[in-house]
Formats: C-alpha cells, structure tokens, sequence
C-alpha cells in the first residue's frame, strides 16, 4: 500500500516514510520545525562506488510540518529536501557540528535519524540460500528508525533503536506500535487531506486519554455557593466561625451581620447578575462584605487596596458594578461614579438580620476575578456558583474538614486561591482564621500564627513555601497542622521532600488550575519517597483533562502537548469580552454535544499512571511566586512611558531559586523613570525588578527577539555618599549587600532599588533578626528600606521572642 502510495505522489516508498516519521516526530515532540538525521553513503563517482568498506555520513534534513499541510505536501518537501541535502554528502556530520558551535554545548545536531536500507536481502552463496538479519547499526545518540525491505513478499520492516540512557524498552515498543499505527492510517488515508487528521496515538491510547483517565462523573445538588454557608449557620449557630485577632464571631454572629448588609446592598441593586466590587484589607469586616454580596446574589468582585489607582479605576469602569463595599470613603480612586458603601460610616442595625430573598440559581455569577492581560489591559474572569460549589464539594469529599478544624486565611482576595480559603471552612462548621495584612509575607509571623492559632489546614505557593520552611519556627508547626496545599506554580521535587522532613506528618497536596476553572482542577498527594517531577495530578469531579498536540489531536502517554481543561468548571468567560471568550473557550470535539473546552496555554503530558505533569508554557505568560502575569501587559505599560521606543520584560533566574521580573527599554528614557512610572500603573507583583536601558535589541537571523541573548541586570550600590555612620549600620550594608548578591551597598541605598523582592526581603528580615536578636517584620523594610533607616528602626525595636 506504500508502494502505491509512493507511486501516486511521484515519489519513492522511502520517501514516504521518511514524512511519516517526520509527521511523528513533529506530533511526538510538539514542533513544527523538525531535523532528522538521514544516512548517506557518500559515494560520488564511479571509483567510489568500486572500493570496499563502510563510507558512510549522516546530514540533518530539516522539514517544515504544520497540521494543515497535506501529506502529499509533505512528501514534496521530503523529495525536494533530500535532493538538496545529496549536494552535500561530504560534509561531514562532526564538522558540520563544530562550525554550529554545538561541539561544546553537547547539543545534537539532528533528531532521531531514519535509516531507510532498500537492500537485497536475497543472496545466496554458490546457489546456497542465506538467511541476513540486521544485527545493529551502531551506537544510537537518540533514537533511531531503521526500516528495510526483506524482498521475500513480507512487506517492509520497521525497527527502532534507542539510547538506552533514554529509553526503556517499553517506551521503545510504545514508539514502534504508534509510528506503525500512523503508517496504517497513512495508507488508508487520503493524502491530500490536511496531516491534522491523523493521530498518533493508537485506539488503545485515544481510549485511554480521553475515557480512562477522564471518568469523574459525579452526580452533585444545584446549589450555591452560599447556600451551604447559611445552612451550616442555622446547624451550628453557637460554634466560632471565625477568628481576627481578638475578633471572634460564631456563626449566628456572622451569619447576621452578613444579612443585614446583605439587605442593605440589595436596596443599591445588588441582586442575581449584578456585581458588587469589594475594596476591604484583610479582617473581619471583610469576610462579612464577600457573605453579604453573595447572600444578596449578587457577584462580589474583589479589589485589592495597595494596587495602584490607574488599575483600580480602569477595573471599576470596566466591571461596572452597583456598587463598591470599602473599609473607608477614600480607598478607591474619586470620580468614578461608583456608588461606595463605607464600613466605618455605615448604620445597618436597622435592617432585617434574617437571610435576604434572592431568585438566585447555580448558573448566575459568584465572583469575578480579574488576572493580567496580554493585550495590556487585565481582563475579568465570570465563575459561576455550580463551577465554584462543585470545586468545594470535591474538596471537602477529598479532604473532609470538620468542626475541629481551623482554616487559614491569607491569600489576598484577589487571588482565586483565595476563594476556597474563606468558603470551604463556613460551608463545614470549621473555623476560619484569618491572617493580619502583611502576615502572609512573613514567615516567622505565620509559624506564630499557625501555631497559636492551632490551624490545621492552609496554603502556600511553592516558592514561599521554600522560604516558610527554611525559617526555624516552621518545624512547631508539626503538632498543628494536618495538610498543606499547594498551587501557584510548579512544585519542586526538593521543596516536598524538604516539607516531609520539617513537617513529618503532614500531608502535602499539589493542586493546579487557572483562574478560568475555579480555582483547581488537578490534585496530587505528594509521597515522600516519590522522585522525579511532582505531577499536578488527576482531575477532580466532573472535570475532564485533554493533552492536545498542534492540530488538536490527543497525545498519548508520555508525549507533551497544550493541555485543555472542560467540565463542570469552567468560567463563563471574560467579562464584556466576548472575542477573547470565544477565543479561549472552544467547542470541545470530545465531549457532550455543545460543551466548551478552556485553552490554559499549559504544556503538560499525562503519565502511565492517569496523572498529568506541568512542563511550561506555550506563550509568554510566567508565573512569578504564584502569580500569573502576561508579559504583554507588563511591555505595554513599559512602551507608554516617555522617551520608551521599544520595550520587552522577561522572569530571569541568574542566581538559583531567585526569579526577578526584570524590564529593557529602547530609547533615550531614565530607567529608573521608567520604572517609576509603571509603577504607578500596575500592581506590585506586575512591576520589574529593574529596567535595563539597550541601544537595540538583540535579534536572530530571521530578525525575532532573541530574549536568551538579553543581558542580566546590574545592581550595584551608590559608590557615592557619606560611609556608614556607626557599626550597625555598617553590618546592615554588609547585610544587604549580602542578601542581594551585590559588592557594596552605601548607607542611603534602597532595597528595592538594588533587586530586592519580596522573598529576598524575608531572607535579609530573617539575617537581621539573627544578628541583632531584634524583632523585625517583612513591613518594617517596607517602611525603612535603607540600611541607615533599618538601623534607626532597630534602636527602638523589642528583642527576638526566644
């Protein structure tokens, strides 16, 4: 059927194979752009053809597959490709690396080489028949195809080769089936169908990916988010719902409180579809405002009080909402015609403390979030109570909260996270413990908390999990605690095993999911004596997980691809964004008829096992200490600023463990003006680290950004100025300098002007307290971030609890 096939194309069966395994290795791998190594004999001219021995070269053949090129298009390519590469037969393969400069990298020049052998297997000797067989054909860097026709009317024979460094046996035989697979489907297939209509993986492996792994049916009650919460108030009116400080409200309590400003609102015209925005720090009296919104029906959206006034303006005018729920009259942004409901004023004794009527249904919106945008303008996120309820009714069945248990609060209500932190524990009859602003950035400050507090269930974002751990108070937390979650970004293998040791006991659980999906969509239970990348898991109920390649085709085990995410999750879809909604949230080929599937962007594989490993990102959005950012938003404030002709921002990892968000700006603009003036513009998480001045930037061949070749920042200290003025201050520049990686650091240089982040900060707070035996907070280098103001704090601090 190859034969035919070769025959119909104009071409020849081994170029036939050859696209096939193009087309595989492009699926396999995830890439367009792919190099195969082809064996040449290197015989030119009819003397060589006479000499005996082994001449023989392997030169890259470099083929473009896209999912909507035809096959036949592909073997044209092949065709051509090689009759280009034969001019070339004696370059040889080492000479060819060396002056790529891939000698001292280590870098292969070609992938998986397809060493196609049309030889006449039928000799005899003196009329006596003999049977050849291929016993090897060399050492194999990678992989490698060998097919050859034994001309005994048995067709051709495929067998693959592997580095056994990188491939077992059945990884190899995985490979075999499915590159046998897709040479059946090629030859039954039209050839001038587009290549995205074949799949890799074999019926067995599509059976599996799509059905196997994806059954999470469950059948859940129409409810609410706010349903359970009242319902639970009404079971256990006198048991501590929750716990501020010295605050300490039942469930009655809080339950009436939330009513009567409930009812308040509803007279501003809160109700089912409505939007409430809530500016509230972290307290009391917000947990109160987010009952209150959604007991009105209404869907709270969060605001967070440090971003700066441009975004919290350009938010308000964009999510329109009734009304805005602050602690203070002056919090948010004057002029935008927002009607404010002010805490601190407001009288709210008079109205009804019993639960406010609402024609409220599971498919109306509870809150909506807004995360950073690639177009430069932050976008928000519609979810709706079934998506929300069905996330915590999975939870609360994996994990099992009980009135013993208490909860802490310390995501800032912006983050999605947050949202399973202030529900889950009022939806159970726990406790919910809410952290002090500032706290969640102090890791001696919530090792106290945990522990005073007696919490036995929180959540930390892997990379201040790092720094949690890493402060001596963290082990005291082993007598309390009884799980911890994680999400936010990839969880290292070092930090679970470094968590099983500080906190022997305590469960440690890797959850992922976009702001899109609910919070969470995957769980893992991480095993101490596990290896290896920490997956982001399986899928939670009634949620289905497709790892797709390019021409949206599922991957089998093992192999990358985007990861899409459909179910009973999913947002709505962008608030008044009805172009990225529908460009993001596509109709799922897999699922029930009409259903959508979120494209996260994620590059992921599923494993043997039904359990799915993060790999990266497909575009530039990164996540930085848990949060997510678009590096287009971040380049569009940087390009705004004047005397900025172009701009680009990158995550940086110069140092291990120390990512920085780091800005470089074309043009005559003031670095330092620059980013002042974003600043200004985006929150504290969205601004660079520092902003690098370049006359150009660097470009490849082909004149694309070349972002590997852009240079590090360079922090250094004033060099100018007076010396310290006594020894503590002289040990604190020393500190800094230290901490931050730099040679010198004068008296009246800024922290945060010299690289510091806000992990940095914990680590300098943490050097400091060892030192001078002073009690210092992640805040007070906020407030005093200088040595010399350091040192001015430190006279008049309290010593170190012991």
């Amino acid at each position: 059927r190859l034969r035919e096939l070769a025959a119909g194309l104009r071409a020849t069966w081994p170029d036939v194979l050859v696209a096939a395994q193009a087309l595989y290795v492009s699926r396999a791998t995830g890439r367009a752009d792919v190099v195969l190594g082809m064996p040449m004999m290197c015989r030119m001219g009819s003397v060589a053809l006479r000499v005996p021995g082994m001449v023989m070269n392997v030169l890259p053949l470099r083929l473009a597959v896209t999912p909507e090129a035809t096959f036949a298009d592909l073997v044209r390519q092949v065709v051509l490709s090689i009759r280009e590469v034969r001019r070339h037969q004696r370059y040889r393969y080492e000479d060819i690396r060396r002056d790529l400069g891939l000698l001292g990298e280590q870098r292969a020049l070609v992938g998986p080489l397809v060493n196609v052998m049309p030889f006449d297997y039928g000799v005899d000797f003196a009329g006596s028949p003999a049977r050849a067989r291929n016993l090897s054909a060399g050492p194999v860097e990678d992989l490698t195809v060998n097919i050859y026709d034994r001309a005994d009317g048995r067709g051709l024979a495929v067998d693959h080769d592997g580095n056994p460094a990188l491939y077992d046996d059945d990884a190899l035989a995985a490979h075999q089936e499915r590159f046998l697979h897709l040479l059946d489907r090629i030859a039954a297939a039209d050839p001038h169908r587009p290549t995205g209509d074949l799949d890799i993986a074999t019926p067995q492996e599509l059976a599996l990916v799509l059905e196997e792994f994806n059954r999470t049916e469950r059948p859940v009650p129409p409810t609410t988010l706010i349903g359970p919460i009242e319902a639970q108030a009404a079971r256990t009116p006198g048991a501590t719902a929750l716990v501020f400080g010295d605050t300490r409200l039942t469930y009655a309590q809080l339950d009436e409180r939330a009513n009567r400003l409930a009812h308040h609102l509803q007279s501003l015209g809160a109700r089912p579809g409505a939007v409430v925005a809530v500016s509230v720090p972290r307290s009391a009296e917000l947990i109160v405002a987010l009952l209150a919104v959604l007991k009105a029906g209404a869907a709270y959206l969060p605001l967070d009080p440090d971003y700066p006034a441009q975004r919290l303006a350009y938010m308000l005018a964009d999510a329109a909402p009734v009304c805005a729920i602050t602690d203070r009259a002056d919090r948010l942004p004057q002029g935008t015609g927002v009607p404010l409901v002010a805490l601190d004023t407001l009288d709210v004794s008079g109205r009804p403390w019993v639960n406010p009527p609402r024609a409220l249904t599971p498919a109306h919106p509870a809150y909506v979030i807004y995360t950073s945008g690639s177009t430069g303008r932050p976008k928000g996120v519609v979810v709706p109570h079934s998506a929300i309820d069905n996330r915590l009714r999975w939870m609360q069945h994996a994990y099992g909260l009980t009135g013993e248990d208490r909860v802490l609060q310390k995501t800032p209500s912006s983050f999605d996270v947050s949202v399973w932190e202030f529900f889950w524990p009022l939806r159970e009859g726990a406790t919910l413990v809410v952290a002090e602003p500032g706290v969640h950035k102090d890791p001696a400050q919530l090792a106290r908390l945990i522990h005073e507090q007696a919490v036995t269930t929180c959540h930390f974002v892997p990379s201040m999990l790092q720094v949690f751990l890493a402060e001596p108070a963290a082990a005291h937390c082993a007598g309390v605690l009884r799980r911890v979650f994680c999400s936010g970004e990839a969880l290292p293998r070092e930090s679970a095993h470094v968590f099983a040791r500080t906190l022997p006991g305590v469960e440690l659980h890797n959850l992922y999911g976009p702001t899109e999906a609910a919070v969470d969509v995957t769980y893992h239970a991480c095993d101490p004596a596990d290896s290896g990348p920490v997956p982001i898991g399986r899928p939670v109920w009634n949620t289905r997980l497709y790892v797709l390649d390019a021409a949206r085709r599922p991957c089998p085990p093992g192999v990358p691809g985007e990861l899409f995410l459909a179910g009973r999750q999913l947002a709505d879809g962008y608030l008044h964004r009805p172009e990225l909604t529908a460009e993001r949230f596509v109709l799922d080929p897999f699922g029930p008829p009409g259903s959508r599937m979120y494209r996260t962007g994620d590059v992921a594989r599923w494993t043997g096992q039904g359990e799915v490993e993060y790999l990266g990102r497909t575009d530039h959005q990164v996540k930085l200490r848990g949060q997510r950012i678009e590096l287009g938003e971040i380049e569009a404030a940087l390009t705004a600023q004047d005397g900025v002709d172009g701009a680009c921002a990158l995550v940086r990892e110069d140092r291990p463990g120390e990512q920085l968000l780091v800005g470089y700006v074309t043009g005559d603009a003031d670095p330092a003006a620059v980013r002042a003036g974003v600043a200004r513009e985006l929150p504290e998480h969205m601004v660079p680290s520092a902003v690098v001045a370049l006359e150009a930037f660097p470009l490849s061949p082909s004149g694309k950004l070349e972002r590997r070749e852009l240079p590090p920042p360079v922090f250094t200290g004033s060099g100018q100025g007076r010396e310290p003025a006594d020894a503590r201050e002289a040990a604190l520049t020393r500190i800094f300098a230290d901490v931050l990686g730099v040679d010198r650091v004068g008296p009246d240089d800024t922290f945060f002007d010299l690289g510091g982040t806000s992990l940095l900060a914990v680590r300098l707070v943490a050097r400091v307290r060892e030192e001078f035996g002073a009690e210092l907070t992640i805040g007070s280098l906020f407030e005093a971030p200088t040595p010399a103001a350091l040192a001015a704090r430190l006279g008049a601090a309290a010593p170190a609890a012991g």
